[in-house]
Protein backbone atom coordinates (compact mmCIF):
# COMPACT_ATOMS: atom_id res chain seq x y z
CA UNK A 1 0.00 0.00 0.00
CA UNK A 2 2.88 2.42 0.41
CA UNK A 3 2.88 2.75 -3.45
CA UNK A 4 -0.65 3.75 -3.42
CA UNK A 5 -1.32 6.92 -5.44
CA UNK A 6 -4.26 7.11 -6.20
CA UNK A 7 -7.23 6.16 -3.90
CA UNK A 8 -10.98 6.15 -5.39
CA UNK A 9 -14.00 5.15 -3.01
CA UNK A 10 -16.63 7.39 -3.93
CA UNK A 11 -20.43 7.04 -5.05
CA UNK A 12 -20.73 4.70 -2.28
CA UNK A 13 -22.44 4.20 1.41
CA UNK A 14 -18.74 4.41 3.42
CA UNK A 15 -19.61 5.34 7.04
CA UNK A 16 -17.31 5.96 9.88
CA UNK A 17 -14.32 8.87 10.12
CA UNK A 18 -11.47 9.08 7.45
CA UNK A 19 -8.48 6.75 9.16
CA UNK A 20 -5.24 8.60 10.09
CA UNK A 21 -3.06 6.28 8.81
CA UNK A 22 -4.22 7.64 5.00
CA UNK A 23 -1.42 10.26 5.73
CA UNK A 24 1.08 7.75 5.76
CA UNK A 25 0.78 6.86 2.10
CA UNK A 26 3.56 8.52 0.90
CA UNK A 27 2.77 8.41 -2.57
CA UNK A 28 -0.74 9.43 -2.47
CA UNK A 29 -1.46 11.72 -5.27
CA UNK A 30 -5.40 11.53 -5.85
CA UNK A 31 -8.09 10.93 -3.26
CA UNK A 32 -11.79 10.59 -4.02
CA UNK A 33 -13.62 10.15 -1.10
CA UNK A 34 -16.94 12.24 -2.53
CA UNK A 35 -20.43 11.30 -2.53
CA UNK A 36 -20.47 9.21 0.61
CA UNK A 37 -21.99 9.10 4.33
CA UNK A 38 -18.50 9.74 5.68
CA UNK A 39 -18.24 11.56 9.58
CA UNK A 40 -15.99 13.27 11.73
CA UNK A 41 -13.04 15.70 11.14
CA UNK A 42 -10.27 15.47 8.58
CA UNK A 43 -7.10 14.05 9.66
CA UNK A 44 -4.26 16.74 10.22
CA UNK A 45 -2.14 13.69 9.11
CA UNK A 46 -3.13 14.18 5.22
CA UNK A 47 -0.76 17.27 5.50
CA UNK A 48 1.95 15.17 5.32
CA UNK A 49 0.89 13.81 1.58
CA UNK A 50 3.20 15.59 0.06
CA UNK A 51 2.99 14.61 -3.61
CA UNK A 52 -0.82 15.10 -3.32
CA UNK A 53 -2.35 16.80 -6.65
CA UNK A 54 -6.58 16.43 -6.03
CA UNK A 55 -8.61 15.96 -2.81
CA UNK A 56 -11.66 15.49 -3.18
CA UNK A 57 -14.53 14.78 -0.19
CA UNK A 58 -16.94 16.76 -1.06
CA UNK A 59 -20.86 15.68 -0.28
CA UNK A 60 -20.12 13.72 2.78
CA UNK A 61 -20.87 14.75 6.91
CA UNK A 62 -17.45 16.06 7.85
CA UNK A 63 -17.04 18.38 10.48
CA UNK A 64 -14.58 20.63 12.43
CA UNK A 65 -12.13 22.73 10.42
CA UNK A 66 -10.05 22.37 7.57
CA UNK A 67 -6.53 21.55 9.06
CA UNK A 68 -3.64 23.88 9.16
CA UNK A 69 -1.37 21.29 7.65
CA UNK A 70 -2.77 21.69 3.95
CA UNK A 71 -0.78 24.42 3.84
CA UNK A 72 2.51 21.51 3.31
CA UNK A 73 0.14 20.45 0.28
CA UNK A 74 2.77 22.35 -1.99
CA UNK A 75 1.82 19.85 -5.26
CA UNK A 76 -2.50 20.46 -4.49
CA UNK A 77 -4.38 21.78 -7.76
CA UNK A 78 -7.74 20.83 -6.50
CA UNK A 79 -9.17 21.21 -3.54
CA UNK A 80 -12.50 20.04 -2.99
CA UNK A 81 -14.67 20.02 0.17
CA UNK A 82 -18.03 21.06 -0.62
CA UNK A 83 -21.20 20.24 0.82
CA UNK A 84 -20.46 18.97 4.34
CA UNK A 85 -20.66 20.56 7.80
CA UNK A 86 -17.46 22.08 8.54
CA UNK A 87 -16.85 25.18 10.67
CA UNK A 88 -14.03 27.20 11.95
CA UNK A 89 -12.09 29.55 9.30
CA UNK A 90 -10.21 29.01 5.82
CA UNK A 91 -6.49 28.21 6.55
CA UNK A 92 -5.10 32.05 6.48
CA UNK A 93 -1.42 30.79 4.92
CA UNK A 94 -3.53 28.85 2.22
CA UNK A 95 -1.45 31.21 -0.34
CA UNK A 96 1.22 29.14 -0.21
CA UNK A 97 -0.35 26.46 -2.03
CA UNK A 98 0.69 28.03 -5.29
CA UNK A 99 -0.16 24.83 -7.45
CA UNK A 100 -3.87 25.26 -6.92
CA UNK A 101 -6.44 25.98 -9.83
CA UNK A 102 -9.65 24.34 -8.18
CA UNK A 103 -10.85 25.37 -4.98
CA UNK A 104 -14.56 24.59 -3.72
CA UNK A 105 -15.17 24.59 -0.01
CA UNK A 106 -18.78 26.06 -0.43
CA UNK A 107 -22.05 25.22 1.49
CA UNK A 108 -20.36 24.21 4.85
CA UNK A 109 -20.49 26.35 8.49
CA UNK A 110 -17.15 28.16 7.51
CA UNK A 111 -16.78 31.59 9.58
CA UNK A 112 -14.01 34.19 9.57
CA UNK A 113 -12.38 36.44 6.98
CA UNK A 114 -11.52 35.73 3.70
CA UNK A 115 -8.11 35.19 3.63
CA UNK A 116 -5.87 38.03 2.41
CA UNK A 117 -3.20 35.39 1.26
CA UNK A 118 -5.76 34.21 -1.67
CA UNK A 119 -4.67 36.63 -3.93
CA UNK A 120 -0.62 35.07 -4.18
CA UNK A 121 -2.36 31.94 -5.79
CA UNK A 122 -2.02 33.19 -9.93
CA UNK A 123 -2.87 29.72 -11.24
CA UNK A 124 -6.17 30.24 -9.27
CA UNK A 125 -9.24 29.56 -12.10
CA UNK A 126 -12.37 28.73 -9.80
CA UNK A 127 -12.83 29.91 -6.19
CA UNK A 128 -16.55 28.91 -4.60
CA UNK A 129 -16.90 29.70 -1.01
CA UNK A 130 -21.03 30.32 -1.41
CA UNK A 131 -23.78 29.31 1.34
CA UNK A 132 -20.85 29.86 4.42
CA UNK A 133 -20.94 32.50 7.46
CA UNK A 134 -17.91 34.16 5.94
CA UNK A 135 -17.36 37.70 6.96
CA UNK A 136 -15.79 40.55 6.48
CA UNK A 137 -14.61 42.87 3.66
CA UNK A 138 -13.40 41.41 0.13
CA UNK A 139 -10.02 41.23 0.24
CA UNK A 140 -8.66 43.68 -2.55
CA UNK A 141 -5.79 41.47 -2.84
CA UNK A 142 -8.06 38.75 -4.75
CA UNK A 143 -7.88 41.23 -8.16
CA UNK A 144 -4.17 39.38 -8.21
CA UNK A 145 -5.63 35.92 -8.86
CA UNK A 146 -5.25 37.00 -13.02
CA UNK A 147 -6.41 33.12 -13.82
CA UNK A 148 -9.55 33.44 -12.11
CA UNK A 149 -12.51 32.99 -14.34
CA UNK A 150 -15.21 32.18 -11.44
CA UNK A 151 -15.29 33.61 -7.93
CA UNK A 152 -18.99 32.75 -5.81
CA UNK A 153 -18.94 34.10 -2.94
CA UNK A 154 -22.91 34.68 -2.42
CA UNK A 155 -24.74 34.03 1.06
CA UNK A 156 -22.75 34.72 3.46
CA UNK A 157 -22.27 37.85 5.66
CA UNK A 158 -19.57 39.56 4.26
CA UNK A 159 -19.68 43.45 4.16
CA UNK A 160 -18.26 46.75 2.55
CA UNK A 161 -17.17 47.46 -1.19
CA UNK A 162 -16.52 45.63 -3.93
CA UNK A 163 -12.36 46.60 -4.59
CA UNK A 164 -11.41 48.60 -7.58
CA UNK A 165 -8.63 45.73 -8.22
CA UNK A 166 -11.30 43.48 -9.24
CA UNK A 167 -11.31 45.14 -12.91
CA UNK A 168 -8.30 43.84 -12.74
CA UNK A 169 -9.89 40.11 -13.17
CA UNK A 170 -9.36 39.78 -17.14
CA UNK A 171 -10.19 36.29 -17.21
CA UNK A 172 -13.30 36.44 -14.85
CA UNK A 173 -16.54 35.11 -16.22
CA UNK A 174 -18.67 34.47 -13.66
CA UNK A 175 -18.74 37.02 -10.62
CA UNK A 176 -21.47 36.04 -7.45
CA UNK A 177 -21.89 38.12 -4.11
CA UNK A 178 -25.55 37.35 -3.90
CA UNK A 179 -26.75 37.67 -0.13
CA UNK A 180 -24.64 39.32 1.54
CA UNK A 181 -24.13 42.98 3.49
CA UNK A 182 -22.19 44.12 1.03
CA UNK A 183 -22.63 47.90 -0.24
CA UNK A 184 -20.86 51.27 -2.20
CA UNK A 185 -20.52 51.75 -5.67
CA UNK A 186 -19.28 48.56 -8.75
CA UNK A 187 -16.59 49.48 -9.98
CA UNK A 188 -16.34 51.19 -13.38
CA UNK A 189 -13.18 49.10 -14.13
CA UNK A 190 -15.90 45.95 -14.15
CA UNK A 191 -17.33 47.31 -17.56
CA UNK A 192 -14.15 45.91 -19.60
CA UNK A 193 -14.59 42.66 -18.39
CA UNK A 194 -15.87 39.35 -20.38
CA UNK A 195 -18.15 38.21 -17.89
CA UNK A 196 -20.89 36.02 -18.53
CA UNK A 197 -22.73 36.01 -15.22
CA UNK A 198 -23.17 39.10 -12.45
CA UNK A 199 -25.34 38.34 -9.73
CA UNK A 200 -24.98 41.06 -6.65
CA UNK A 201 -28.70 40.47 -5.48
CA UNK A 202 -30.14 41.21 -2.08
CA UNK A 203 -26.97 43.93 -1.45
CA UNK A 204 -27.20 47.35 -0.63
CA UNK A 205 -25.34 48.26 -3.23
CA UNK A 206 -25.57 52.02 -4.78
CA UNK A 207 -24.74 54.20 -7.41
CA UNK A 208 -24.99 53.52 -11.01
CA UNK A 209 -24.10 50.00 -13.06
CA UNK A 210 -20.75 50.40 -15.61
CA UNK A 211 -22.50 51.62 -18.71
CA UNK A 212 -20.04 49.33 -20.74
CA UNK A 213 -20.68 46.09 -18.31
CA UNK A 214 -21.71 44.22 -21.61
CA UNK A 215 -19.93 45.84 -24.06
CA UNK A 216 -18.02 42.66 -24.64
CA UNK A 217 -21.08 41.22 -25.67
CA UNK A 218 -20.52 38.23 -23.67
CA UNK A 219 -23.16 38.43 -20.81
CA UNK A 220 -25.88 35.97 -20.03
CA UNK A 221 -26.51 36.81 -16.89
CA UNK A 222 -27.25 40.25 -14.84
CA UNK A 223 -28.57 39.73 -11.59
CA UNK A 224 -28.43 43.10 -9.67
CA UNK A 225 -31.93 42.64 -8.20
CA UNK A 226 -32.82 44.18 -4.50
CA UNK A 227 -30.11 46.68 -3.77
CA UNK A 228 -30.25 50.82 -3.79
CA UNK A 229 -28.89 51.00 -7.24
CA UNK A 230 -29.74 54.24 -9.33
CA UNK A 231 -29.03 56.07 -12.64
CA UNK A 232 -29.71 55.18 -16.19
CA UNK A 233 -30.02 51.54 -17.31
CA UNK A 234 -26.55 51.29 -19.00
CA UNK A 235 -26.43 51.84 -22.93
CA UNK A 236 -24.48 48.66 -23.55
CA UNK A 237 -27.00 46.37 -23.29
CA UNK A 238 -29.38 47.71 -26.39
CA UNK A 239 -27.13 45.27 -28.10
CA UNK A 240 -25.91 42.70 -25.51
CA UNK A 241 -27.48 40.14 -27.81
CA UNK A 242 -26.51 37.34 -25.41
CA UNK A 243 -28.48 37.94 -22.23
CA UNK A 244 -30.59 35.20 -21.19
CA UNK A 245 -31.76 36.35 -17.70
CA UNK A 246 -31.96 40.14 -16.42
CA UNK A 247 -32.96 41.20 -12.65
CA UNK A 248 -33.11 44.74 -11.88
CA UNK A 249 -36.44 44.33 -9.88
CA UNK A 250 -36.42 46.67 -6.43
CA UNK A 251 -34.09 49.31 -7.25
CA UNK A 252 -34.52 52.66 -8.19
CA UNK A 253 -33.07 52.44 -11.95
CA UNK A 254 -33.93 54.81 -14.41
CA UNK A 255 -34.35 55.15 -17.94
CA UNK A 256 -36.73 55.42 -21.24
CA UNK A 257 -37.81 51.85 -21.80
CA UNK A 258 -38.11 52.70 -25.34
CA UNK A 259 -34.58 52.94 -25.71
CA UNK A 260 -32.92 51.16 -23.65
CA UNK A 261 -33.72 47.69 -24.57
CA UNK A 262 -33.15 45.84 -28.08
CA UNK A 263 -34.31 42.31 -29.23
CA UNK A 264 -32.80 39.52 -27.55
CA UNK A 265 -32.92 36.11 -29.20
CA UNK A 266 -31.80 34.28 -26.42
CA UNK A 267 -33.41 35.90 -23.56
CA UNK A 268 -36.54 34.41 -21.35
CA UNK A 269 -36.67 36.65 -18.28
CA UNK A 270 -36.61 40.13 -17.23
CA UNK A 271 -37.29 41.55 -14.00
CA UNK A 272 -37.55 45.70 -13.87
CA UNK A 273 -40.49 45.39 -11.49
CA UNK A 274 -40.14 48.61 -8.70
CA UNK A 275 -37.63 51.09 -10.25
CA UNK A 276 -38.16 54.38 -12.00
CA UNK A 277 -38.22 53.57 -15.77
CA UNK A 278 -40.85 55.68 -18.21
CA UNK A 279 -41.66 55.49 -21.85
CA UNK A 280 -43.41 53.11 -23.35
CA UNK A 281 -43.24 49.71 -24.66
CA UNK A 282 -42.03 48.97 -28.07
CA UNK A 283 -42.73 45.64 -29.96
CA UNK A 284 -39.04 44.99 -29.58
CA UNK A 285 -40.34 42.58 -26.71
CA UNK A 286 -42.70 40.43 -28.56
CA UNK A 287 -39.50 39.94 -30.77
CA UNK A 288 -37.70 37.90 -27.96
CA UNK A 289 -38.81 34.77 -28.98
CA UNK A 290 -37.80 32.82 -26.15
CA UNK A 291 -39.04 35.21 -23.19
CA UNK A 292 -41.38 33.71 -20.75
CA UNK A 293 -41.81 36.03 -17.81
CA UNK A 294 -41.73 39.84 -18.34
CA UNK A 295 -42.08 41.19 -15.33
CA UNK A 296 -42.29 45.47 -15.16
CA UNK A 297 -44.75 46.56 -12.28
CA UNK A 298 -44.11 49.43 -10.43
CA UNK A 299 -43.05 52.08 -12.20
CA UNK A 300 -43.79 54.92 -14.94
CA UNK A 301 -44.28 53.29 -17.75
CA UNK A 302 -47.21 55.10 -20.07
CA UNK A 303 -49.26 55.02 -23.43
CA UNK A 304 -50.60 51.64 -25.06
CA UNK A 305 -49.92 48.02 -24.40
CA UNK A 306 -48.24 46.88 -27.90
CA UNK A 307 -51.33 44.26 -29.50
CA UNK A 308 -47.54 43.26 -30.78
CA UNK A 309 -47.10 41.38 -27.57
CA UNK A 310 -49.86 38.99 -28.56
CA UNK A 311 -47.92 37.38 -30.88
CA UNK A 312 -45.96 35.77 -28.00
CA UNK A 313 -47.59 32.26 -27.17
CA UNK A 314 -44.53 31.87 -25.08
CA UNK A 315 -45.24 34.27 -22.79
CA UNK A 316 -46.07 32.78 -19.53
CA UNK A 317 -46.31 36.01 -17.11
CA UNK A 318 -46.97 39.52 -17.82
CA UNK A 319 -46.36 41.94 -15.07
CA UNK A 320 -47.46 45.45 -16.43
CA UNK A 321 -49.30 46.47 -13.04
CA UNK A 322 -48.20 49.61 -11.01
CA UNK A 323 -47.77 51.98 -14.34
CA UNK A 324 -49.31 54.44 -16.03
CA UNK A 325 -50.52 52.71 -19.14
CA UNK A 326 -53.50 53.86 -21.11
CA UNK A 327 -56.06 52.27 -23.48
CA UNK A 328 -57.31 48.65 -24.13
CA UNK A 329 -56.21 45.56 -23.11
CA UNK A 330 -55.25 44.27 -26.85
CA UNK A 331 -57.53 41.65 -28.05
CA UNK A 332 -54.67 39.74 -29.69
CA UNK A 333 -53.93 38.79 -26.30
CA UNK A 334 -56.27 35.92 -26.81
CA UNK A 335 -53.32 34.37 -28.64
CA UNK A 336 -51.18 33.97 -25.74
CA UNK A 337 -51.90 30.59 -25.53
CA UNK A 338 -48.87 29.48 -22.46
CA UNK A 339 -49.89 32.41 -20.13
CA UNK A 340 -50.29 31.66 -17.12
CA UNK A 341 -50.01 34.80 -14.80
CA UNK A 342 -51.39 38.52 -16.07
CA UNK A 343 -50.74 41.45 -13.96
CA UNK A 344 -52.08 44.78 -15.36
CA UNK A 345 -53.91 46.30 -12.01
CA UNK A 346 -53.13 49.78 -10.94
CA UNK A 347 -53.21 51.69 -14.17
CA UNK A 348 -55.91 53.75 -16.50
CA UNK A 349 -56.76 51.16 -18.78
CA UNK A 350 -60.19 51.12 -20.07
CA UNK A 351 -62.54 49.58 -22.28
CA UNK A 352 -63.81 46.09 -22.17
CA UNK A 353 -62.23 43.48 -21.36
CA UNK A 354 -61.63 41.44 -24.58
CA UNK A 355 -64.04 38.04 -24.62
CA UNK A 356 -60.80 36.07 -25.98
CA UNK A 357 -58.87 36.00 -22.62
CA UNK A 358 -61.34 33.38 -22.28
CA UNK A 359 -59.43 31.20 -24.60
CA UNK A 360 -56.44 31.24 -22.80
CA UNK A 361 -56.46 27.40 -21.27
CA UNK A 362 -53.17 27.95 -18.76
CA UNK A 363 -54.65 31.12 -17.49
CA UNK A 364 -54.76 30.76 -13.42
CA UNK A 365 -53.70 34.22 -12.17
CA UNK A 366 -55.90 37.16 -13.59
CA UNK A 367 -55.44 40.90 -11.78
CA UNK A 368 -57.59 43.58 -13.58
CA UNK A 369 -58.45 45.88 -10.23
CA UNK A 370 -58.29 49.16 -10.15
CA UNK A 371 -58.36 50.82 -13.76
CA UNK A 372 -61.30 52.22 -15.48
CA UNK A 373 -62.77 48.82 -17.62
CA UNK A 374 -66.67 48.58 -18.38
CA UNK A 375 -69.35 46.79 -19.86
CA UNK A 376 -69.65 42.92 -18.70
CA UNK A 377 -67.50 40.62 -17.14
CA UNK A 378 -66.35 38.47 -19.55
CA UNK A 379 -68.57 35.19 -19.08
CA UNK A 380 -65.79 33.44 -21.38
CA UNK A 381 -63.77 33.39 -17.95
CA UNK A 382 -65.44 30.49 -17.51
CA UNK A 383 -63.49 28.48 -19.79
CA UNK A 384 -60.41 29.39 -18.19
CA UNK A 385 -60.45 26.35 -16.09
CA UNK A 386 -57.17 26.52 -14.07
CA UNK A 387 -58.35 30.35 -12.49
CA UNK A 388 -57.56 30.44 -8.88
CA UNK A 389 -57.33 33.84 -8.71
CA UNK A 390 -59.59 36.47 -9.96
CA UNK A 391 -59.66 40.20 -9.09
CA UNK A 392 -61.32 42.79 -11.71
CA UNK A 393 -62.05 45.06 -8.58
CA UNK A 394 -62.11 48.91 -8.58
CA UNK A 395 -63.38 49.32 -12.37
CA UNK A 396 -66.33 50.19 -13.47
CA UNK A 397 -68.20 46.73 -14.77
CA UNK A 398 -71.96 46.59 -14.99
CA UNK A 399 -74.75 44.20 -15.67
CA UNK A 400 -74.88 40.69 -13.31
CA UNK A 401 -71.76 38.49 -12.94
CA UNK A 402 -71.85 35.82 -14.89
CA UNK A 403 -73.23 32.54 -14.29
CA UNK A 404 -70.32 30.95 -15.97
CA UNK A 405 -68.04 32.35 -12.98
CA UNK A 406 -69.47 29.16 -11.75
CA UNK A 407 -67.38 26.80 -13.21
CA UNK A 408 -64.32 27.96 -11.90
CA UNK A 409 -63.57 24.87 -9.73
CA UNK A 410 -60.26 25.85 -8.79
CA UNK A 411 -61.15 29.43 -7.73
CA UNK A 412 -59.67 30.34 -4.50
CA UNK A 413 -59.16 34.51 -4.67
CA UNK A 414 -62.14 35.82 -5.92
CA UNK A 415 -62.70 39.92 -5.71
CA UNK A 416 -65.59 41.91 -7.82
CA UNK A 417 -65.88 44.76 -5.27
CA UNK A 418 -66.61 48.19 -5.91
CA UNK A 419 -67.75 47.75 -9.62
CA UNK A 420 -71.65 48.37 -10.08
CA UNK A 421 -72.24 44.28 -10.88
CA UNK A 422 -75.71 43.26 -10.14
CA UNK A 423 -77.20 39.53 -9.13
CA UNK A 424 -75.27 37.30 -6.91
CA UNK A 425 -72.24 35.61 -7.04
CA UNK A 426 -72.55 32.20 -8.33
CA UNK A 427 -73.71 29.56 -5.56
CA UNK A 428 -70.83 27.10 -6.59
CA UNK A 429 -68.47 29.81 -5.85
CA UNK A 430 -69.25 30.78 -1.32
CA UNK A 431 -68.26 26.67 -0.54
CA UNK A 432 -64.83 27.14 1.60
CA UNK A 433 -63.54 30.25 -0.10
CA UNK A 434 -63.98 33.14 2.54
CA UNK A 435 -62.59 35.46 0.55
CA UNK A 436 -64.65 35.57 -2.15
CA UNK A 437 -67.18 38.02 -2.13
Amino acid sequence: MRFLSVLALYNNTISGSIPTCLGQLSKLAYIYLNYNIISGSIPYELGNLSDLEELHMNNNYLTGSIPTTFVNLKKLTVLILFENQLNGSIPTDIGKLKSLQWVELQMNNLSGPIPRSLGELRSLRLLRLYSNKLSGPLPQELGNMISLSSLELGVNQLNGSIPSSFGNLQNLEIFSLRNNQLSGFIPQEMGKLKLTLIEITNNSFSGSLPDKICSRGTLKRLLVGNNNLTGQIPSSLYNCSSLIRVRFDGNQITGDISESFGVYVHLNYINLNDNKVYGELSNNWSKCRNLTTMQMGGNRISGNIPPSLGNSPQLQVLNLSSNDLVGEIPKEFGRMSGLVNLYLSHNQLSGVVPMNLGSLDELSYLDLSMNKFNGRVPSSLGNCSKLFHLNLSNNGFTHEIPVQIGRLFHLYDLDLSHNSLTGEIPSSLSIGRPDSR
